[in-house]
């Protein structure tokens, strides 16, 4: 006779101290739904593991006791991934009590730590060691680095310094029968054979649990340099990113483009935000370049900027003259999500197209979102990979019914036109739920 999963839930509440779990539903509110609201599923348990062992042990009742688990990190993911199903028959286990950092080596370039900790420690505890991790991600505060992980997170620095694979050592997972895998080494080459953290990053916790990492550091950064330049194109802003990879590839730390739409959401939600350039242009984007050592970068900046000008690629720029300034400048790409969802429900897309076709993509897709008015379509993202958030927020005359019913069309168009133009319907999501 199969036991019933409400007796296995009490066997297992029984099995583990108290200070491993919680049933108190206001503490599992926050855990059962997607950071949008647009998924939502039912679990009667969260366990807290605070180590590996912890996880260990939960692990391998489960696993006899055939309790199937839903891993969640920092829960900042937009597909739900860490969503529970609807059934009610999985239990919930956080990271959020594995958030301690294990170990710092200066000279080795490299930080061991927990999978629960946040992106945003990691960076602050590598800044005081004059060390600098690049992962850079809006999320950030609340992001833990075993989602990133999970995920093969993107952000704004790939271009530099990669995806997230290629910030990591070495791995720590729970398997799915309560064994450990376990990558970490003090050694910089390792060749017999494959490499089995590669299996786990990007694997969404559905190979394993991640336990703890170690990733790479790198020299702080002594000199930085950012600006905003506009445009009225997207093959203007793909001549500027071009004109930059020639001159100065090394230092490209960002690239990330912005329409007038999306200023105008900021400056509908986030009106103590100054709006760069008064919002004249269609086209922005952000530029970064950093250096290792005292290279003189405002030059280097003010020579492609200068040059773009002439040529009549860009029509004008804003390099910030203090840290306000930068910070303002930078919440005008990073708060475009939350502004789009205080604004109203969306399709969104985060996809991945070779550069030179992405004007191509535009013009294609618009043709197909006859429904839609251009400012409903909101274009940003990470210009020098290819990737794009392409986003259509539901007309305000739209019924939810009428808009629900598009939402399919529109992905499958969307995602078709992606792959025919040898793309990727998902840059750096994931896959979810």
């Amino acid at each position: 006779m199969i036991k019933p999963m409400s007796n296995k839930i009490k066997s297992l509440k029984k099995k583990f101290n108290k200070t491993l779990w919680t049933d108190n539903f206001e503490k599992l509110k926050p855990h059962l739904y997607e950071q949008r609201g647009n998924i939502q599923g039912k679990s009667s348990l969260l366990m807290l593991p605070k180590n590996t062992e912890d996880v260990v042990k939960i692990v391998k009742f489960c696993n006899k006791n055939k309790i199937s688990i839903v891993p969640q990190g920092g829960r900042t993911g937009l597909c739900g991934g860490t969503i529970p199903n609807k059934n009610g028959q999985e239990i919930l286990l956080s990271t959020e009590s594995m958030d301690k950092v294990i170990e710092v080596s200066k000279d080795g370039f490299y930080m061991i730590v927990q999978a629960g900790c946040s992106l945003s420690l990691i960076k602050k505890v590598a800044i005081e060691n004059n060390r600098f991790f690049p992962l850079s991600l809006p999320s950030e505060g609340s992001c833990t680095i075993g989602g990133n992980i999970s995920t093969n997170a993107g952000g704004a620095s790939v271009l530099k310094y990669g995806m997230t694979k290629e910030l990591v050592e070495g791995i720590e997972v729970v398997l799915p029968n309560g064994k450990i895998l376990n990558s970490i080494k003090n050694i910089e080459k390792d060749n017999r054979g494959f490499d089995p953290k590669y299996l786990h990053i990007g694997s969404e916790g559905t190979l394993g649990i991640i336990t703890k990492v170690k990733i790479r550091l790198f020299p702080e950064i002594k000199k930085k340099v950012m600006a905003i330049i506009a445009t009225n194109t997207i093959n203007n802003l793909i001549k500027f990113l071009n004109i930059t990879k020639n001159e100065y590839y090394e230092y490209i730390s960002s690239f990330e483009i912005n329409t007038n739409i999306g200023l105008n959401l900021i400056n509908k939600f986030y009106n103590d935000i100054p709006i760069p350039f008064g919002n004249q242009y269609s086209w922005y984007a952000i530029i970064e370049l950093t250096s290792y050592d005292n290279v003189n970068l405002e030059k280097k900046i003010n020579n492609i900027i200068s040059k773009s000008i002439k040529d009549r690629i860009i029509f004008d720029a804003i390099i910030p003259q203090n840290l306000k300034q930068y910070n303002n400048i930078w919440k005008t790409r990073e708060l475009l999500s939350e502004a789009q969802k205080l604004n109203r429900k969306s399709i969104k897309h985060d996809i991945l197209i070779p550069i030179e076709k992405i004007p191509l993509f535009i013009t294609k897709a618009r043709k197909f979102l006859t429904d839609f008015r251009k400012n409903n379509i909101l274009i940003f993202g990470h210009l020098a990979e290819g990737n794009l958030h392409y986003n259509i927020s539901k007309p305000k005359t739209m019924s939810m019914s009428v808009f629900n019913k598009l939402h399919k069309k529109v992905n499958s168009n969307i995602f078709k036109l992606v792959y025919d133009l040898g793309g990727s319907f998902s840059a750096e999501h994931g896959i979810g739920l």
